[in-house]
C-alpha cells in the first residue's frame, strides 16, 4: 500500500509522464483472497504499465490473473498480459453494472500516502473475524494528472491536489443484512478518520461528492471546502424557493 501511495504522490502533478495511466487497487474483505490491481493506459506505449506495475509490487510477490470478482465487479481480464481495447468496449468491461443490490459508500481525497497507522486499521477492518462479506472492500483509485490542473475556484469540486481517492464499499441483498454492513463500513471510517472524517489538513483532502454520504455531519467542508458561499449564492439566485433539494444540498 505505502509503494502504491509513494508512486501517485511522486506522480500526481499535471503533465507528469504518467499522467495516462490511472489504477484501481482492489482491497477485499474476508473471505475473499485476493488483492487485486487494474491499471489502465491512454496511448500506444505500455511500458509505463510495467513501470509502475514493478515500481509498486513488494519484493517477493508474484501477480497472477485475477480469477475470483472483486466487490461487485467482474473479472476485466483474466490475464496478465497488457490488451489493447477500443474505448467503449474498455468502459463496458470494467464497469459496475449488474444486478440490483443494497450498498453503502464512503470516500477520502488523499494527498499525502499512508501512514503506517492507516496501514494497520486497514488490515484490521478487512480482516474482521465478526464481518464476513466477499463483497466489501476498500479501493484505492490514482488521481492527480490534469484533474490537479484545474484551479480549486474554478468547479463546485475542490480537490485539485489530489493523489488518491479512497472508495469505501459494501455491497449486500437483503434487508436483514443492512445493521452489520452498515456498522462495519462505519466503524471502519471512523478507526480511519475519527468522528469528523478527512478534514482537509495538507495530507488528507475531504470527501467525494458524488458519493452521497448521509453519515458526514461537516459534509459542507468535507464536499466543497472553500467553494460552499460561492454554491450558496449561485443556489440563491436560480434556486430562491429551495425546489430542488435533498439531505445534502446547497442551503
Amino acid at each position: 500500500m505505502r509503494n502504491y501511495g509513494r508512486f501517485f504522490v511522486d506522480h500526481k502533478d499535471p503533465g507528469d509522464s504518467f499522467q495516462g495511466l490511472f489504477a484501481l487497487l482492489h482491497l477485499t474483505c474476508t473471505p475473499t483472497p485476493n488483492i487485486g490491481l487494474t491499471i489502465q493506459l491512454v496511448g500506444d506505449d505500455p511500458d509505463p504499465v510495467h513501470v509502475f506495475r514493478d515500481a509498486v509490487r513488494p519484493a517477493g510477490i508474484r501477480p497472477e490473473p485475477l480469477t475470483i470478482p472483486v466487490g461487485y465487479h467482474g473479472i476485466p481480464a483474466p490475464t496478465l498480459d497488457v490488451q489493447v481495447l477500443p474505448w467503449l468496449f474498455a468502459t463496458q468491461a470494467l464497469n459496475g453494472s449488474g444486478s440490483p443490490r443494497r450498498g453503502k459508500y464512503k470516500s477520502a481525497h488523499m494527498i499525502g500516502n499512508f501512514t503506517t497507522a492507516e496501514c494497520r486499521s486497514i488490515w484490521e477492518n478487512l480482516r474482521e473475524p465478526e464481518f464476513r462479506n466477499a463483497q466489501a472492500l476498500l479501493r484505492v483509485g490514482s488521481y492527480g494528472g490534469q484533474v490537479n490542473a484545474v484551479d480549486p475556484t474554478r468547479t463546485a469540486v475542490p480537490q485539485r491536489s489530489s493523489a488518491m481517492k479512497l472508495q469505501y464499499q459494501t455491497y449486500w441483498v437483503h434487508e436483514n443484512d443492512d445493521e452489520a454492513n452498515l456498522r462495519w463500513i462505519r466503524d471502519f471510517y471512523s478507526a480511519m478518520y475519527g468522528a469528523d472524517g478527512p478534514v482537509p489538513d495538507g495530507r488528507l483532502d475531504g470527501c467525494y461528492v458524488n458519493y452521497p454520504d448521509v453519515d458526514l455531519s461537516d459534509w459542507k467542508t468535507l464536499y466543497y471546502k472553500e467553494n460552499y458561499p460561492k454554491l450558496q449564492r449561485v443556489k440563491a439566485r436560480w434556486d430562491p424557493l429551495n425546489i430542488f433539494n435533498h439531505a445534502q444540498s446547497i442551503e
